[in-house]
């Protein structure tokens, strides 16, 4: 559906297909839609699928990496609801929540041989103030990059891992790096090189929202999937979005018909790289329609009991650290600020954009499904769909 200066955004999708440099974008796909449903933009340009030449589509499934994490925020947000914790959850300390045994917590956020693990809450998490490397993309030495010894630089640029189905935590393997994403952590060594203390500063971690998907499962128990589909997908008739590598549609070992996604040159799904690792931080597949509804479900509070939980998530704090365009940090959400626009939502690594703009009550969802894309690409979009008065 095309309103307004719709012709013109489209033009603009159709434009950044292709573009030269080390992240050509082969598909783009975007919806804008006011908080009532009624959709005033919906298209999309460019390939799917290059093993099979599929044109992209508003329909077109999407892994939508680390916005999965609102999802996580408010999936536990939920929980707390519902009475499976007490008042004042937010800052209760994961030790008290026996989600990982004590040594293995200690070994989080440890300087010197003394832990500050303790300290840690689950609004710590929550926001990235926790002071813990992140195991995506830090190692030991490096922040981010990725960084070569963490678990994206390692299947980049060694390959060591393209295949291998991850869980978050095995329990009993404690010290085997590739059992699960926080034994990796462990096993490297990040848990000895904590970056603050906590509360102190601000880190993006995809650790501590694994940390949070094992804390969702230890309240609601039951897998981390379930309560998506149960408290989240279903709700909200998001009938396209699932947990990837958790319970999946009939899909086969290259994952068609989802929308390729690319890291520079190199198509991750179509080369049979297993994302299973994302989880919690960043492992659900779903589409802008979907994607839309779920936003304005947060926004205007419907997945919640109380409107004092929308409004715990969009409390912004600035922790040190924080840097443009993020000005300030929500449980689970951020606020952005660009020249002209405000917005609250979240981003992830394949440039996919969920996000709300206050000024013109928009939503924008979308993706370029290329890492390393241009991380204002949906600005030029709500500029436009402003100009055209949509």
């Amino acid at each position: 559906m095309i309103i307004g200066s719709g012709n013109k955004i489209q033009a603009m999708l159709e434009r950044m297909i292709n573009r030269a440099g080390d992240a050509p974008i082969h598909s783009a796909v975007a919806q804008l839609s006011s908080l009532g449903g009624e959709v005033v933009f919906s298209g999309a340009a460019g390939i799917a699928r290059p093993d099979s030449d599929m044109a992209m589509t508003p329909e077109s499934p999407i892994h939508i990496a680390s916005v999965t994490k609102t999802m996580t925020a408010v999936a536990l947000h939920q929980l707390v609801e519902a009475g499976s914790a007490g008042p004042g959850m937010w800052d209760t300390r994961l030790a008290e929540l026996d989600v990982v045994p004590a040594e293995v917590l200690t070994r989080l956020h440890r300087t010197g041989g003394r832990s500050a693990a303790e300290q840690i809450t689950l609004r710590h998490l929550l926001t990235h103030t926790s002071g813990i490397r992140d195991a995506m993309e830090d190692d030991a030495e490096q922040l981010g990059g990725p960084a070569p010894g963490s678990i994206i630089g390692e299947l980049l640029m060694t390959g060591g891992v393209p295949s291998r189905s991850w869980v978050g935590w095995d329990p009993t393997r404690v010290n085997e790096a590739y059992a699960g994403v926080l034994n990796f952590y462990l096993a490297r060594g990040l848990g000895e090189k904590p970056l603050f203390a906590p509360g102190e500063g601000f880190h993006y971690s995809d650790t501590g929202y694994v940390m949070l998907a094992l804390v969702i499962e230890k309240l609601a128990g039951e897998p981390l999937q379930s309560v998506f589909a149960e408290r989240i997908f279903r709700p909200l008739g998001m009938a396209n979005s699932y947990l990837a590598y958790r319970n999946d549609p009939s899909i086969g070992p290259f994952r068609s018909p989802e929308a390729e996604i690319w890291a520079g040159a190199m198509p991750i799904l179509c080369s049979g790289v297993s994302l299973s690792f994302d989880w919690g931080g960043g492992g659900v597949v779903s589409t802008v329609a979907d994607l839309a509804k779920f936003l304005a479900a947060v926004i205007d509070g419907r997945l919640f009991q109380h409107s004092a939980t929308r409004d715990a998530m969009l409390d912004w704090c600035v922790p040190d650290d924080l840097r443009l365009p993020r000005t300030g940090v929500g449980m689970g959400v951020f606020r952005t600020k660009y020249p002209g626009l405000e917005l609250w939502g979240h981003s992830g690594a394949w440039g996919t954009k969920m996000v709300f703009d206050p000024e013109s009550r928009l939503l924008l969802t979308g993706s370029v499904n290329q890492a390393g894309a241009p991380p204002d690409w949906h600005v030029r979009l709500l500029l436009a769909a402003r100009e055209g008065g949509l």
